[in-house]
């Protein structure tokens, strides 16, 4: 009874956060692929790969969260600070190279 009492510490609360993080960006990834576009063209492809990406990312900042609230460092503004860094790298990737002529 009294390891239920007492406060995990170490390498078990790491693999917490990672499995969490993992988890959270594997059923993001599968629910975005369920609306991706099917078939074999360079479109679809893309279309999966950004679903891909967009689910590595919500782990990431799950992750990123989980881990500042651990170590005590977790406030609104840092929060906000990589939310918002994550969504400028998100809409940096999504705009793609503009076409030559």
């Amino acid at each position: 009874m009294i390891v239920l009492t007492q406060e995990p510490a170490g390498p078990i609360v790491v693999a917490a956060i990672v499995a969490i993080a993992a988890a959270v960006a594997s059923a993001a990834s599968l629910l975005m692929l369920r609306f991706a576009t099917g078939g074999r063209s360079m479109r679809a492809r893309s279309s999966r790969a950004r679903a891909l990406r967009r689910g590595g990312e919500i782990g990431a900042i799950i992750g990123l969260i989980a881990g500042l609230q651990v170590v005590g460092g977790l406030t609104p503004l840092t929060v906000l600070f990589i939310v918002l860094s994550f969504a400028i790298a998100e809409y940096v990737l999504s705009a793609g190279a503009s076409p030559s002529r």
